[in-house]
């Protein structure tokens, strides 16, 4: 989807299931994500160790499991590859807003094909480890290649502006459940 000459806004329906999330990625980054990081991410989405996972990890508290299993999915998030937002059962409308100027942004993503592929965490795991399934996108947007701010209030409104980040590591993953 592209935004219509004049247009600065996109709504979208975003609907996540428990333990899930709203990815944002530049599609060319979908190859890096391996076996291991979408394990890492499956962990990272179960933020209170209440799925079957934790029985990966017996005679382990989830507090000490958590952090360290998921480090490399992390540091893909930290070098602006990809944006998680860690929810729990979300249906609600929302906005993506293209911004002239977003300052103190502490969320960049990097799009080095202009194609920033938005989809749910659960959707991406699983239509990654099974290629043969077809991924239902939240919503596909082409842009101008290259670096972007990335701010939000709540999941509600997303806003967005193409500009260079100040620093090469970033928080790109925020739990809002």
């Amino acid at each position: 989807m592209n935004f219509a000459k004049g247009e600065e806004q996109m709504n979208f329906m975003l609907e996540c299931s428990v333990l899930d999330g709203l990815v944002f990625i530049d599609e060319g980054y979908l190859a890096e994500l391996n076996d291991d990081l979408l394990y890492e991410m499956d962990i990272l989405l179960d933020y209170n160790g209440t799925s079957e996972l934790i029985c990966d990890f017996p005679d382990e508290t989830w507090d000490m499991v958590r952090p360290r299993e998921t480090k490399e999915i992390r540091e893909f998030c930290a070098y602006g590859k990809m944006i998680i937002w860690i929810l729990d059962s979300v249906e609600k409308e929302c906005e993506l807003i293209k911004s002239d100027e977003i300052v103190d942004s502490l969320k960049w993503l990097h799009l080095p094909t202009g194609k920033l592929l938005a989809v749910t965490a659960s959707e991406l795991i699983q239509c990654l480890l099974y290629p043969e399934l077809e991924m239902e996108k939240v919503f596909e947007l082409s842009v101008e290649e290259g670096w972007y701010a990335i701010q939000n209030e709540g999941i509600e409104k997303i806003m967005y502006c193409k500009k260079e980040p100040p620093h090469s590591i970033f928080s790109n993953i925020q739990e809002l459940y």
